[in-house]
């Protein structure tokens, strides 16, 4: 019975295979299990978004500080300044629009996020380091699936979206 409750648990669980690289020292310090946070984190916000448990899911993560996050800034959106996270998604912004289920796996794409960065806005609004981390995580992830926030309209609807997501998690 044990075991059958546990295949079952294990059906209904959304898998979610997170890639971790860590280029500068201040997230293990901060975060000596980052990989289990990033995990945990990035399952609520993809169940939160999805409804089908069918689909596996597996994103990329880089956390950088901001000598990395300003040269990638430069080349892929030719800004020269560093940023809290950027999105790199694998897939065209209508992919999400079809239906999921015909998919067993989907890889979502790249985020990369920067300590200096987000440690400095935190500093100036005077809000915790976790919040602002989750915030972006969200962000990020919307991005990769296609959400934009390029005119008004599209802001405050992926705004909204950010914080119901961030009340979830």
């Amino acid at each position: 019975k044990l075991l059958r409750l546990m295949m079952i648990m294990k059906k209904k669980s959304r898998m979610v295979k997170v890639n971790l690289v860590i280029e500068d020292k201040n997230w293990k310090s901060r975060y000596p299990k980052v990989n289990l946070f990033l995990t945990k984190s990035i399952k609520k916000i993809l169940s939160s978004i999805f409804s089908s448990r069918a689909i596996s899911f597996e994103i990329s993560i880089l956390l950088t500080g901001t000598k990395n996050m300003k040269n990638l800034n430069k080349k892929f959106r030719k800004i020269n300044k560093d940023t809290d996270v950027l999105s790199f998604p694998a897939e065209e912004k209508n992919f999400f629009n079809k239906d999921l289920k015909s998919k067993k796996k989907v890889y979502l794409g790249d985020i990369a996020l920067s300590y200096q960065y987000i440690e400095a806005i935190i500093k100036k609004q005077n809000i915790s380091f976790d919040d602002y981390f989750k915030k972006m995580l969200v962000h990020g992830v919307l991005h990769l699936i296609g959400h934009e926030h390029d005119s008004f309209k599209k802001y405050k609807k992926m705004n909204l979206l950010e914080q119901k997501i961030i009340r979830t998690i």
